[in-house]
């Protein structure tokens, strides 16, 4: 008996537990902060548009500080794209192949662009400008890409994905607003409305995508791109790829609590000149009652 028990072949072990893709691990890794800037966003946004807001000179004010990002990683990417490309990335994952894993439909730069340059003239300045802060942020993102580009899968992912999700309620939100909130022209918003939800109005045409099926073909080729690409990575440019998403997030998190400041000195500085004119006309008040009063001085 017992030597039928030696023989007798022990069970098969169980199938080892397929390793999570990397964008569910992005996913699982972000998303304390992905739910904290969420709330943030929706919080603020309506304050920028009708009936709060009378023209998109704040909503301009966040764009052009969130399209910075988008300047940053996507001239990095299309610098892959180019003839003389020399591999940094070492021999796992070269520069060249992760040239391949963005669509070219889904760069947004240009249309950031334009749609900063269009609010900025709306709200009648020149261009919105950047703090110190926002800068060493840049700064910080550029090096690190230099020093580590397949990091640029977590900006594409976190970005992109932030434009299909979350973008589609921002990009409804924006139409709600009307068109003479954008462009104000003489005339009705008959036809004008057709373009809004076709094309974008000029100011957040960088939410709609080319084609029929609106950009969700163009997500679906980029998921697509990533899970052919997940094995190539090591486990080291892995977790690299899941530290600079999460990076990213708190980067935007502090981004939204700088444009909060910048918001708030702006509104400090605006009532200034009413408020010294008030102190002014007291300090004038009590100064003729003080004197009148005691006869010192007459206003004869």
């Amino acid at each position: 008996m017992a030597k039928e028990q030696l023989l007798t072949p022990s069970p098969s072990p169980p199938p080892p537990t397929p390793t999570s893709t990397l964008p569910a691990q992005i996913n699982v890794a972000t998303r304390k902060q992905h739910t904290l800037l969420n709330r943030l966003i929706i919080d603020r946004l309506p304050l920028a548009l009708p009936p709060y807001a009378s023209d998109p000179a704040l909503l301009g004010q966040g764009l052009a500080a969130f399209s910075r990002i988008f300047l940053v990683f996507e001239e990095a990417w299309d610098a892959l794209d180019s003839e003389n490309v020399v591999a940094r990335c070492g021999e796992t994952v070269s520069e060249r192949r992760l040239a391949t894993l963005r669509p070219k439909a889904l760069r947004r730069s240009s249309r950031l662009k334009v749609d900063v340059e269009h609010i900025a003239q709306r709200a009648g300045v020149k261009s919105f400008a950047t703090t110190s802060a926002q800068l060493a942020m840049l700064e910080r993102m550029a090096l690190e890409i230099q020093l580590k580009p397949h990091v640029l899968i977590a900006y594409g992912w976190v970005m992109y994905m932030a434009i299909f999700s979350g973008g589609r309620w921002i990009r409804q939100q924006f139409t709600n607003a009307g068109t003479e909130f954008w462009t104000p022209q003489p005339g009705g918003m008959q036809g004008e409305q057709e373009k809004v939800h076709s094309s974008g109005l000029p100011g957040f045409t960088f939410l709609f995508f080319e084609g029929e099926q609106d950009g969700e073909d163009i997500k679906a080729e980029f998921k697509a791109r990533l899970a052919e690409a997940d094995s190539l990575l090591t486990q080291d440019q892995r977790q690299d790829v899941i530290d600079a998403a999460q990076r990213l997030f708190e980067d935007c998190i502090a981004l939204v609590e700088i444009l909060d400041r910048e918001v708030l000195w702006q509104k400090i500085w605006s009532k200034l000149p009413a408020t010294i004119g008030c102190i002014a006309m007291a300090l004038v008040t009590f100064l003729l009652y003080y004197f009148s009063r005691s006869g010192s001085w007459t206003p004869y």
